[in-house]
């Protein structure tokens, strides 16, 4: 099932950010680059989804199937602009703030929160 969740999310990927032979050197760079970006993208919102857990064998749910390609295309799109705060040439001056994904997408994940579980002792266990 997860292989082809993938399978999908990357077709759809494709679509919003088309191969461009004059950045990618091969194709096999630019599938490299697209699962790299699905491969964060997940990590990342697991990350907020789960903040007590281990979520490392985690799959993202469904319902952040959208989220997951619109966030792709945020980080491929900072990959250019990383480090960049502020920028002046000719009287024009440019700032953005580069390191992460907008807040507006990151406020479309709630975090899960709870009470951490606590592990039993040996004698509660016999009890």
């Amino acid at each position: 099932m997860e292989e082809e969740v993938k399978n999908t999310q990357l077709k759809k990927l494709k679509d919003r950010i088309p191969y461009d032979e004059d950045i990618f050197e091969s194709e096999t760079i630019y599938l490299q680059v697209l699962n790299d970006l699905l491969e964060d993208s997940k990590f990342i919102a697991l990350e907020i989804l789960f903040p007590y857990e281990d979520y490392s064998e985690y799959e993202l749910p469904s319902k952040y199937n959208n989220w997951q390609l619109r966030a792709c295309v945020e980080l491929y799109n900072l990959a250019d602009k990383a480090g960049i705060t502020n920028y002046s040439e000719n009287g024009i001056s440019w700032s953005k703030l580069s390191d992460g994904l907008s807040n507006k997408l990151m406020e479309k994940l709630t975090s899960k929160v709870g009470i951490p579980k606590r592990k039993e002792s040996e004698e509660e266990k016999n009890v």
